[in-house]
């Protein structure tokens, strides 16, 4: 059925297929046996800071391994976090000295981000307990560039973990400066500003490097030196835009008004653990998909900027001009290609559809549609269908700041949907709790949490989209009159 053929629509972004993602174990208290079955059991016990929460909700994975210099393979499992704790039962360490016990926590990247060591002797009477608390790892950036000579001292901003860490350096023209105890993670903000003598702002630039405690990031900053165009007021600090998903006006499911218990505006939403339902295929396969609350079918725009040629300009950030609860926001967003004709252009110099109108810039829809959940910092979903989409938080532009968002179907998913025209749709056949509306939610099993909805197509099938048209199933008694339930159009991105 096509959209056109639906008087009134709602869209949920949700998603589709189950694969094999990393996420740290949040509710089973059960830790892993690992080694041989009936070896010497250990408890692993380890500690997690919390003075970093912002840090601590970006964890994905929390892994430990045991070695020692007569063990020949190491010992290795994932522990399970409960509280501030993450556990684990290890099975199989062999008496002898010198038993190294490691841990990692993972961010979603496998990056890196906290680790413990101790190193201790194995014997009849050790405890049966090691303790161990987590630290923050920390890396080094490397910064190259060639700059006007009219810049002579260069302010760096350092966004990680939702601090900012500000740096000044003196320029003399070549820049070459390694900074070090830069946290660990990926996609860590670096704003730029080259100021002259006078310090007023020559050159500003945005980067993104993913630190790690072994490598050092490098960021080579292209900078323009044929001419210089001043740039009044712009700010020392680019802030990243708080986010509430579940407001009165942004949310139909999900209202903090109804339930309390929804993070607030601006906290991290861990959307594997809380919106990720189970559900089944046409011939009875397990399928998981997120629930992203109701949407417009008419999707909103995001403006991508373009060279002369038509190439997607190196660097820059899309640009969105709507949050959830705005009126027009939609997680369906309507690739709008902005032509930039100028080839002194620098780089996030345009930072919000005002920008581009003030620019009176030609605006071309492309026949292209990216599924883009805003979301607060911190937020995470670790599941998707195409392997070559991103995981990681992804960032744009949002009237001059920083808005962070998860990318589901982007123009190289095997998923994507298709305007202008019909946009042709497969049916979910949902069963709601109270059998009576969708604002009670999904009928679930109490064991497994599953639904008992089920899709008609799945990713790679022919004709499978991410827009399905919702048909609500009634469970009749006897006595009841026929289901006069409508048609509602939702979005599943594919995982």
């Amino acid at each position: 059925m096509a959209v056109r053929s639906i008087a009134r629509t709602w869209i949920l972004a949700t998603g589709v297929l189950l694969i094999s993602c990393g996420q740290v174990d949040r509710s089973n208290p059960n830790d892993p046996l690992v080694g041989p079955v009936g070896g010497r059991g250990i408890e692993l016990i380890v500690s997690l800071p919390l003075d970093n929460p912002a840090a601590i909700d970006r964890l994905v994975a929390i892994r430990y391994k045991v070695s020692g210099p007569d063990i020949a393979e190491d010992i290795m499992g994932s522990m399970s976090l409960v509280g501030d704790r993450a556990t684990a039962l290890v099975r199989g360490v062999a008496i002898g000295p010198d038993r190294v016990f490691r841990v990692d926590a993972l961010d979603v990247n496998g990056v890196r981000t906290f680790s413990a060591v101790d190193t201790l002797d194995v014997e009849e009477d050790t405890p049966e307990e090691v303790l161990l608390v987590l630290q923050r790892l920390t890396g080094s950036i490397e910064l190259t560039s060639k700059f006007p000579g009219e810049v002579t001292e260069l302010d760096v901003s350092i966004v990680a973990d939702g601090d900012t860490f500000k740096l000044t350096f003196d320029v003399e023209i070549i820049l070459a400066e390694r900074i070090v105890g830069v946290p660990t993670g990926t996609d860590v903000l670096l704003i730029l500003s080259g100021r002259d003598e006078d310090g007023q702002v020559l050159v500003q630039q945005v980067a993104f490097a993913d630190v790690r405690v072994d490598l050092v990031a490098r960021v080579v900053l292209p900078v323009q030196t044929g001419s210089i165009q001043i740039v009044a007021n712009f700010p020392g600090f680019i802030p990243i835009v708080s986010v509430d998903r579940f407001s009165d006006e942004a949310g139909t499911f999900f209202r903090r008004s109804d339930q309390p218990d929804l993070p607030e505006a601006g906290e991290a939403i861990d959307f594997d653990e809380d919106f990720l339902l189970i559900g089944f295929g046409p011939n009875g396969e397990r399928v998981d998909f997120y629930q992203f609350d109701v949407r417009s079918q008419e999707p909103a725009a995001v403006y991508v900027l373009v060279d002369l040629p038509g190439d997607v300009i190196a660097g820059q950030l899309p640009i969105f001009d709507e949050l959830p609860g705005e009126p027009g926001y939609n997680d369906l967003r309507r690739v709008i290609e902005v032509r930039v004709t100028d080839p002194g252009y620098r780089p996030n110099s345009i930072q919000s559809f005002e920008d581009i109108q003030a620019a009176t810039l030609v605006t071309t829809p492309a026949d292209e549609v990216w599924n883009c959940v805003v979301a607060p910092e911190g937020s995470t979903a670790t599941k998707r269908f195409a392997p070559a989409d991103p995981i990681a938080l992804q960032s744009a532009w949002y009237r001059g700041q920083i808005v962070r968002y998860l990318l589901f179907e982007n123009p190289n998913s095997t998923a994507t949907v298709n305007f202008p025209g019909d946009v042709t749709s497969n049916i979910m056949y949902a069963f709601l709790a109270n059998n009576l509306d969708v604002t009670g939610g999904f009928a679930t099993e109490p064991q497994s949490g599953a639904t008992h909805n089920v899709v008609t197509r799945l990713p790679q099938q022919d004709g499978y989209s991410p827009l399905w048209t919702l048909q609500a199933i009634k469970l009749l008694s006897p006595s009841a009159g026929s289901p006069t339930w409508p048609a509602r159009l939702r979005n599943l991105p594919a995982i």
